[in-house]
């Protein structure tokens, strides 16, 4: 049977980072550090003097990155690999010393790597639409025709805008500009204020982001238990005060924009939810995003349902985070992917990948919705498909089809033309 879907949608996505490691170094297949060696470092995987790759995951190494590998296999280059949870990166002493960051191993992790790599060279005009095309191509390919991008620039929107006048961007996209810190944020504000008065039929500006806690993947996301057995292995962490943070959604809101908050562990989650309750009480009112929301309390969902929120989820991390989140999260799997949860006090749920995270993917989020239920996971009873169509309907008309039987992708009609 054909399954059509209006405005197909992946609402959490990393748009440039998903065109530019599309064409960059793989370390997903890497089984040890050392085995860093076998790889080659080529003109294509350069960023200025940078040298970069994706996708590393040392859970099962038995020897871990340290910067002295990159050193030895590679020396005077500066090598800097994110990690595949895109929150911690493996860097040389060479691009650590280009960088300004001191660093004893060499690994970079929540709001260090993320200003670090901030700061890595920026791209030409067009290095920016080349690696855009490969991500629109992407998307397109997997079946989508809107995308909520994650990671946005000023300039960003600009590549974009000349995209759409050259009618080379098949994707109808939001954008949402993340701050790192108090000081990043009346830039992050501004560039959206922007953003939001430059709007066209396929661009949209929401707001901004933060970056609270951290991932389970890394051990930063922020619990109420420590992960695993062992409780040296901590918490996790949280990367603003919540003292800031009250200041970046006062001042978001007010310029009726949205606040999106990452937050992955149940106490991540609380803590924001609290915030957003003690300013609420205050009068100051608006849109709260809940990035991932992974983790939720049966405490912190009674707290949700006066608040104006919406919670934007991957399911298809539970096919990655299967491996290891029992024994991570002990009683805490109790309240993992909560979706089932969120539904029933009428929280809109919206599906995403996280991509590059993962790959951009409806049918991984569908089948895991699915799955995931015969791993004590709440079955959902809502309509998965739904959360993943865009709910305006106005917004840059659509359609996608799948044969459902086979997940073969049949047609995608963007803007009232097959392009797929």
């Amino acid at each position: 049977m054909h399954l059509k879907i209006p405005r197909l949608y992946d609402s959490h996505t990393h748009f440039l980072a998903t065109g530019e490691f599309s064409k960059r170094k793989s370390l997903k297949s890497l089984q040890s550090a050392d085995e860093i060696s076998t790889l080659e470092f080529s003109q294509a995987d350069q960023r200025g003097d940078f040298y970069l790759g994706f996708g590393w995951d040392e859970s099962a190494w038995s020897v871990k990155p340290h910067k002295n590998i990159l050193d030895k296999h590679f020396p005077g280059k500066a090598i800097y690999l994110p990690r595949q949870d895109g929150h911690t990166a493996w860097a040389s002493s060479k691009a650590l010393e280009l960088l300004g960051v001191q660093s004893e191993t060499g690994i970079l992790s929540e709001d260090v790597h993320l200003k670090a790599w901030d700061s890595l060279p920026d791209y030409s005009d067009e290095q920016y639409e080349k690696h855009l095309l490969n991500a629109t191509a992407i998307y397109n390919q997997a079946g989508f025709t809107h995308v909520r991008d994650m990671s946005g620039t000023e300039k960003l929107w600009q590549v974009l805008q000349s995209m759409v006048d050259k009618k080379n961007l098949t994707l109808a996209v939001e954008e949402n500009f993340t701050c790192h810190n108090l000081q990043d944020f009346e830039t992050a504000l501004k560039a959206a204020q922007y953003c939001k008065a430059h709007q066209n039929a396929q661009m949209r500006s929401q707001g901004v982001k933060v970056f609270f806690d951290g991932s389970l993947g890394s051990e930063t996301a922020l619990l109420s238990e420590p992960y695993g057995a062992d409780p040296t292995r901590g918490k996790g962490r949280v990367s603003w005060s919540l003292e800031d943070l009250e200041v970046v959604l006062k001042r978001t809101w007010k310029e009726k924009l949205e606040v999106s908050v990452h937050v992955i562990g149940d106490e991540a989650v609380h803590q924001i939810v609290s915030l957003a309750r003690k300013i609420s009480a205050q009068g100051a009112v608006g849109r709260l995003n809940l990035e991932h929301a992974q983790m939720v309390r049966p405490d912190t969902l009674k707290m949700m349902k006066p608040l104006h929120v919406r919670a934007y989820m991957q399911p298809c991390h539970w096919w990655s985070d299967r491996v290891w989140i029992k024994e991570k999260l002990r009683p805490l799997y109790a309240h993992a992917f909560p979706w089932e949860n969120l539904r029933g006090i009428g929280v809109p749920l919206f599906w995403g990948c996280d991509s590059p995270i993962e790959p951009s993917s409806f049918w991984a989020n569908i089948n895991a919705v699915k799955e995931s239920a015969k791993d004590g996971i709440k079955a959902f009873k809502g309509d998965a498909m739904a959360c993943h169509s865009h709910p305006d309907e106005t917004f840059a008309p659509s359609f996608t089809v799948f044969d459902d039987q086979t997940e073969k992708l049949e047609e995608v009609n963007f803007l009232g033309q097959k392009i797929i």
